[in-house]
């Protein structure tokens, strides 16, 4: 059974995310290719679920829709900023696709029905996968800028009923990190 995000255990998160021998370079990933070969569901479906096929509309005010893709750019972020000196990003997952990736096999008669990617969800200007692919930029560039990702993390607070985590990496402590990542997104 899947935990509820806000029962989330922070610490057990943080732990995930550094837990290697030291020295030893990791790269860090919010979901595997393994998921896809499976026909599991990305991570933004598993926020959102079924409602991501009707509510991506950027008219369309849908809470879980706005949970989801805060969870999504969240999680991404503390992955890419915490777990690891490089990040692996899972084709479609900066948009949210919300899809897997079936690859033609015998257990689904060598179809090539779900073997794609739907690019066209992010180039679309009236779906909401454009903020996500945008944050996913903004990310990316924040913390390739000064190699951030090549500098640990180092745990400052963990608060566990007020889900927090504070760490620092490199010389920016975490709401540093957070706020010019922020800062770059509304750019």
């Amino acid at each position: 059974m899947k935990t509820q995000d806000e029962h989330w255990n922070m610490g057990e998160l943080w732990h995930e995310l550094t837990n290697r021998r030291p020295q030893e370079k990791v790269i860090g990933y919010t979901e595997s290719h393994d998921q896809a070969l499976v026909g599991d569901k990305t991570l933004m479906f598993w926020l959102a679920d079924k409602e991501m096929y009707w509510h991506m509309s950027k008219n369309d005010k849908n809470e879980r829709i706005d949970r989801a893709m805060a969870l999504h750019k969240m999680l991404r972020f503390i992955t890419y900023a915490a777990g690891g000196e490089g990040y692996l990003n899972f084709m479609g997952n900066e948009f949210g696709h919300p899809e897997w990736i079936d690859f033609p096999c015998e257990g689904n008669g060598w179809c090539y029905k779900y073997a794609k990617r739907q690019w066209s969800l992010v180039d679309n200007p009236n779906q909401k996968y454009e903020y996500l692919n945008n944050f996913d930029s903004a990310m990316l560039s924040f913390l390739a800028k000064d190699s951030l990702y090549k500098e640990p993390s180092r745990l400052l607070l963990v608060h566990e009923s007020n889900k927090v985590l504070a760490f620092v990496k490199g010389n920016l402590h975490s709401f540093s990190i957070f706020m010019q990542a922020i800062a770059m997104y509304i750019r």
